[in-house]
């Protein structure tokens, strides 16, 4: 069936898929067209039920959602910050970022159907393997110049770096599930796997190794049998990172550096070992002194680059004045206080419970996904607010709708495309 054919058949379904896939092939590379693809998939998604005429019973479906009470309490603690901040204006501004991820994740769970959510899976693997070839492509271009360029494909290094963990569990899921795969499709994600491990050490993130790390700790825990199918994965990428860190001095210390690094930050008397965690540990203890100074709401949601110079006066880090203080936990404890921080845990705690939930009454590469990057995402946040970067909080927000679309089906249906 052509395009023109597909769309005068049913336009609302048509526009729909084609704001899914959008979304999903944008993922790795372009906050515009997420954000865009993922308003059309709402719009259309409301054009069709209003054609369809179950419009009427959204509010009552919204609200069943396991996440919907978590996220208002976010949403409402976000209010509370920004009523009471320095500069009300710019954090209720600020808010309606919060506001757009709330709503692009409840209609995901709403709206998601069988045959778009596979396919839109492709898409995004698909996806995710052409942003780790362009990453690795600029390294391989590096080291041919005699330069050190980290692997970034459209973003900066250590978002990259997290969107590549994002993907590799996926990758996972699929080769450590139940479902029946081809070997072509084993082939497919075998490569896959072994081309976004290799761009996530080439990305040189300190936090994407530790969110790896994570990740196929958690299939360990979760997967023990299953852990065999990629033994081979780990023995591959071990000896990927040794014979990578050997062409390149700064990928063995950027691993080496982890530890030490640690120990910097619970001991103030130990030197950070290089600039850039000697930056992140001047960010944390200048946002604990915000946080000492606004305890209860916080300076105000988008507020800290206005206040940094009131708690870090010139000359500033890297000579930038910061705006995010790189430790998602510090940052919205400082701009939206105690009250902020507990929202925030709240709804990473309903986060994973649902994700728990979801795997045990349902085990399938769908709810698998939306359960191991919970704990790899959590401890990237540690290191950076992720929470509040469009690539990876909406890509964790598919894997959790899909999860929870998933398990709201009593009988889970075939999928009409398999996924790879």
């Amino acid at each position: 069936m052509t395009i023109i054919k597909s769309f005068n058949q049913n336009p609302p379904l048509f526009l729909q898929a084609t704001g899914l896939f959008i979304f999903a092939a944008a993922l790795p590379f372009s906050v515009s067209l997420i954000q865009g693809g993922i308003l059309l998939f709402l719009a259309a998604s409301l054009w069709r039920r209003y054609s369809l005429n179950k419009f009427s019973n959204l509010g009552q479906e919204t609200v069943k959602n396991p996440l919907f009470i978590p996220w208002m309490i976010y949403l409402a603690a976000g209010i509370l910050a920004a009523a009471f901040s320095l500069f009300p204006a710019r954090s209720f501004g600020a808010l309606n970022s919060d506001w757009l991820t709330a709503v692009s994740f409840l209609a995901l769970c709403l709206f998601l159907k069988p045959e778009q959510r596979d396919t839109a899976l492709n898409v995004y693997l698909a996806a995710i393997a052409a942003a780790a070839i362009y990453g690795i492509s600029q390294v391989l271009y590096g080291l041919s110049q005699g330069l050190d360029i980290r692997a970034h494909a459209t973003n900066h290094p250590v978002r990259f770096g997290e969107i590549m963990v994002i993907g590799l569990a996926l990758t996972l899921s699929r080769l450590l599930s139940n479902e029946s795969l081809t070997q072509r499709s084993k082939n497919l994600l075998y490569t896959s796997a072994a081309l976004i491990l290799a761009a996530i050490v080439l990305s040189q993130t300190r936090g994407a190794y530790l969110g790896t790390a994570m990740v196929f700790l958690s299939l360990l825990v979760i997967r023990p049998r299953g852990i065999k199918a990629v033994l081979p994965l780990l023995g591959g990428a071990a000896l990927l990172g040794f014979a990578l860190a050997m062409l390149n001095p700064s990928v063995r210390y950027k691993t080496a550096s982890i530890f030490r690094g640690a120990n910097s930050a619970v001991n103030a008397e130990t030197p950070a070992p290089d600039s850039s965690i000697n930056t992140r540990l001047i960010l944390w203890r200048t946002g604990f002194r915000i946080i000492k100074d606004y305890p209860v709401f916080g300076v105000g949601p988008a507020n800290v680059k206005k206040v940094f110079p009131e708690y870090h006066p010139p000359p500033f880090p890297e000579d930038k004045l910061w705006g995010s203080l790189h430790n998602l936990y510090i940052h919205q404890t400082a701009e939206r206080g105690f009250i902020g921080l507990a929202a925030l845990l709240t709804l990473f705690a309903a986060m994973l419970y649902t994700a728990y939930r979801n795997y045990r009454g349902t085990q399938s590469p769908h709810t698998l996904w939306g359960l191991i990057i919970m704990p790899a995402w959590f401890t990237m946040n540690i290191t950076e607010i992720t929470f509040q970067h469009v690539h990876t909080a909406y890509t964790v927000l598919l894997a959790l709708g899909i999860s929870i679309a998933y398990r709201k089906s009593s009988n889970a249906p075939t999928p009409t495309a398999e996924v790879i």
